[in-house]
């Protein structure tokens, strides 16, 4: 089963830096350090079987599996015969303890116990230099660093590609929501958390954990938390079904939280259930520590609906200008500048419709209304002041006279501008209104003499 949410499309004016470099990061580690791995076990191997110890450590990994690993002896048996490769016994980390309390108590091979504590000291140490081993984060030998070292490593090319998509996919969004340091905080939190909570399980386990699908996890839990109960849209695949659905987000949570247990339980797999549930549960718990920008998030997410669906609605006046039908085209325009004031495209489309003509009295309205908002507004962004500039030669080319320019206008304009530090446009502004007979105050006057 699949669930995957589908609310978000990159935004590529912004890239998302810190998940891009996690992606390469991890890239590099597989192709020049991983990819080494190979000629390290060839070494391991052949130092093994050069210094005779699959024959001398044959008995004595029949009697490991008998007593440690009964359940696993038949199997030997059958299809371990000697001379056969003794790879199992290689790479089993439980079988070099066994080793070491055989060596501590009586044996039958005391007269060369300190050439084979040495050669297989020479062949663990070269073994040991495997990226799984060296880097891996192995419950019973668990070392601080491992715990981070552990996310860059992966099996495989899946292994490592299924994790890239996934960290993109969630990335990029909370990247954007939360901030370069949060985000990358989050994520490395949550690969810590993920991979304790399976120390914590696994606290015997001596197979090695890698990969970032802990942390990875850590960042679903991070985006339905962020989405809390506002309804996005998912993906999902079962068996030969797919499909779309709404839903608020967290009631995700518990479903996405019952795949990994029932992975856990039901399914026979190398994965590793519970550092994905401790990656899920610390994302939820992070993102839950930061309700400040959650709301910052929730703030901007309605704006970016608002937007949304401003956009289709200029689409329709657009769709009846094309028609010719310019009276309902205005009559649109003009409602989405009052439903809309602080958004400049309804005022450049309704300027727009009317400067067809410039002799007409509605002309000259529609550019006062225009402008009026722009000084009136107490945050004028960019996109205010560039249509506000594109408008004003567009009108003052239409009509001369421009009548709308007036004098209080003209320095209620330059002291915006001057607020907004377009200083060039402040000047244009101040001279046209001295043209008009608007006195500038003193205040206003120094600011705009100063270099």
């Amino acid at each position: 089963m699949l669930i995957i949410p589908i609310q978000d499309k990159p935004d590529w004016s912004r890239p998302p830096l810190i998940t891009l470099a996690l992606i390469a990061l991890n890239l590099l580690v597989f192709l020049l350090y991983q990819s080494n791995d190979n000629a390290k076990l060839e070494l391991a191997a052949e130092i093994y079987h050069n210094h005779q110890l699959d024959t001398l450590e044959r008995p004595y990994y029949r009697e490991y599996l008998k007593r440690y690993k009964p359940d696993e002896l038949a199997h030997w048996d059958a299809h371990h015969k000697q001379g056969s490769p003794l790879i199992q016994a290689m790479f089993d980390l439980g079988f070099d303890q066994y080793l070491r309390s055989v060596w501590d108590g009586p044996n039958d091979a005391v007269d060369r116990l300190d050439l084979w504590r040495a050669d297989r000291l020479a062949f663990e140490q070269q073994r040991n230099r495997v990226s799984s081993l060296q880097g891996g984060l192995i419950p019973a030998q668990a070392r601080p660093f491992t715990f981070v070292s552990s996310l860059f490593l992966h099996g495989g090319w899946g292994h490592l590609l299924g994790n890239m998509v996934f960290l993109f996919l969630f990335g990029f969004a909370l990247e954007r929501a939360l901030g370069a340091a949060r985000y990358l905080a989050g994520y490395l939190l949550s690969g810590i958390a993920a991979g304790l909570l399976f120390v914590a399980i696994s606290s015997g386990s001596l197979v090695p954990l890698v990969g970032a699908s802990g942390a990875v996890s850590g960042l679903m839990g991070m985006y339905l938390a962020l989405y809390r109960l506002r309804k996005i849209r998912f993906f999902y695949s079962v068996l030969f079904y797919f499909g779309e659905f709404v839903a608020p987000a967290l009631w995700v949570f518990p479903v996405w939280l019952a795949k990994e247990l029932y992975g856990h339980y039901f399914v026979d797999s190398n994965i590793a259930y519970w550092a994905h549930i401790g990656g899920l549960l610390a994302g939820v718990a992070v993102m839950l520590a930061l309700p400040v920008r959650t709301r910052v998030f929730a703030q901007l997410q309605q704006q970016a609906e608002q937007h949304a669906e401003l956009d289709g609605k200029l689409q329709q006046v657009q769709v009846l200008a094309a028609k010719l039908d310019f009276n309902n085209a205005r009559s649109h325009a003009r409602r989405l500048c009052l439903q809309y004031p602080e958004d400049p495209r309804p005022w450049q489309l309704q300027f727009t419709l009317y400067k067809n003509q410039p002799t007409q009295r509605a002309f000259h309205e529609v550019t006062f209304a225009a402008l009026k908002q722009f000084v009136a507004m107490p945050n004028a962004g960019p996109d205010w002041v560039r249509m506000v500039d594109e408008l004003s030669v567009d009108y003052r080319t239409l009509a001369p006279a421009a009548p709308a320019l007036t004098g209080k206008m003209s320095v209620a304009l330059a002291q915006r501008f001057l607020q907004l530090n377009k200083k060039s446009q402040a000047q244009f502004y101040a001279a046209r209104a001295q043209q008009k007979g608007a006195p500038l105050s003193a205040a206003l006057s120094a600011l705009l003499n100063r270099s």
